[in-house]
């Protein structure tokens, strides 16, 4: 009996222990089981010290994804459920993401959101340069029949949305209806599980098809892809996406046969600003198709695009500039100065239309410049660029052009060889351009201003 009892007291002390001892202590620790940072060190960290003490033991106790894992794939196998905080079971296997079925209920927010791609596409049309706003559908959008019995999944804000798009002549593509016929025609656009946040490359492939294809309307150089400039194949995926949760999904996989060309992203990121949250940012260069005239666009996109559609568009346009949209598509008059882009496209997912991805109160600042050859001349002043206090900081890639003045205006522009907006600062307005442009106009700058 005393035999027994060591051994069961020998065998608790392990179970207590050993967590204990594989404690993690590693800085900036990331969870695979649920795609985050873990808790850092409690007496650092903001907020009540109990609670930080609390979330780090928590989250760095030895063998917490193991035993996470454990829990999670039990619950698959023995219940059928699923027990993820980044998915969620629908019907016949279809796994949705966490968060994505609930309700974003019609307001304000989608009012301003439609003034900002009306300011977009207002600036872009001025210039001359064809803009398109795209909205690509969450899974349940498509797969409305295998949500989950009990999930409130309430769509009705999306057409109030577009109502509000149309009042404003806004040139938008619903790719919800290119999805949900493509499903009609017996084609997957969206994975069964793998991927469940994000339509698969099939569906990637159609989506910007149609993009293209709406793109082609208005500027007839751009290139359409074509079904034989990718090989169609399929890979075996083991779990879901950032989760070692196991699963066995054969998930389409496109190869590009064709691209050619130059990538100049290393050129200009560590100079072009970006929110510090997205940060994501590409330059490709097609030769071949440059030369036959599709056009330099400049794209601002989300995840969508980032994970299967990027190499649709660096198949098809001459120059493909990508910008992770949110935060960033607010200061877009600082992009166009940069790149001076053919063509614009906006895209979002539906569910990123929240305040966390583009924030409300900055979308309410939106006051982009009008083109200077819409003003009248008699409303412009022209100011001496030579006898004016300028500060040139001169990057491998862009130069920032700063003139400090006490002088107050509503609008103004720098003309050099080609016409730049510049921003208020706190001690007068700035502009940032790519460095060819800064020489080629630096000895013939011009300020225009309105007051």
């Amino acid at each position: 009996m005393k035999v027994i009892r060591s051994i069961m007291i020998a065998v608790f002390a392990v179970v207590v222990l050993l967590p204990i001892a594989f404690f993690n202590f590693k800085p900036d620790a990331v969870s695979l089981i649920d795609n985050r940072n873990l808790a850092q060190n409690p007496f650092t960290a903001s907020g009540d010290l109990t609670k930080n003490i609390d979330n780090y033991i928590s989250d760095r106790i030895g063998f917490r994804d193991k035993l996470i894992s454990a829990y999670i794939i039990g619950n698959d196998k023995i219940f059928g459920k699923m027990v993820h905080p980044s998915y969620s079971y629908g019907k016949d296997g279809y796994v949705f993401g966490g968060g994505l079925t609930t309700a974003n209920n019609f307001g304000e927010y989608h009012k301003v959101f439609a003034d900002m791609v009306k300011a977009v596409q207002d600036y872009c049309q001025a210039r001359g340069v064809p803009f398109l706003f795209v909205f690509n559908p969450a899974k349940p959008a498509v797969y409305p029949d295998k949500i989950s019995d009990g999930i409130n999944y309430n769509r009705e804000w999306v057409q109030l949305f577009f109502n509000e798009l149309d009042a404003r002549g806004i040139n938008y593509l619903d790719n919800t209806e290119t999805l949900q016929a493509l499903r009609e025609s017996g084609i997957e656009g969206f994975n069964q599980k793998y991927d469940a946040n994000h339509w698969n490359d099939t569906g990637a492939f159609y989506g910007t098809q149609k993009m293209l294809e709406r793109l082609h309307a208005l500027y007839p150089t751009v290139y359409v892809n074509r079904q034989s400039d990718f090989t169609q194949r399929e890979k075996l995926m083991t779990s879901l996406q950032v989760s070692n949760f196991p699963i066995e999904e054969n998930v389409p996989n496109y190869i590009n046969n064709n691209t050619k060309g130059q990538t100049l992203t290393s050129k200009y990121s560590a100079e072009l600003a970006r929110n510090k949250s997205f940060t994501g940012f590409g330059y490709f260069v097609n030769t071949a198709k440059k030369a036959a005239g599709s056009p330099k666009t400049l794209v601002f996109q989300g995840s969508y695009m980032n994970s299967y559609g990027t190499k649709y568009l660096m198949n098809a346009l001459g120059e493909y500039i990508w910008v992770h949209d949110y935060q960033n598509v607010i200061n877009f008059p600082y992009y166009f100065n940069v790149f001076q882009p053919e063509c614009v496209i906006f895209e979002v997912a539906e569910y990123t239309l929240q305040d966390g991805y583009f924030s409300l109160k900055e979308m309410q600042k939106i006051d982009y410049n009008p083109s200077l050859s819409s003003v009248a001349p008699e409303d412009l002043q022209q100011i001496d660029y030579a006898k004016q206090n300028i500060a040139i900081v001169e990057g491998n890639s862009l130069v920032t052009i700063e003139w400090t003045t006490d002088a107050k205006y509503k609008y103004v522009w720098l003309e050099g060889a080609r016409i730049f907006d510049m921003t208020a600062t706190k001690t007068g307005y700035k502009v940032v351009v790519e460095k060819a442009q800064y020489e080629a106009s630096a000895n013939n700058f011009k300020f225009f201003a309105i007051e």
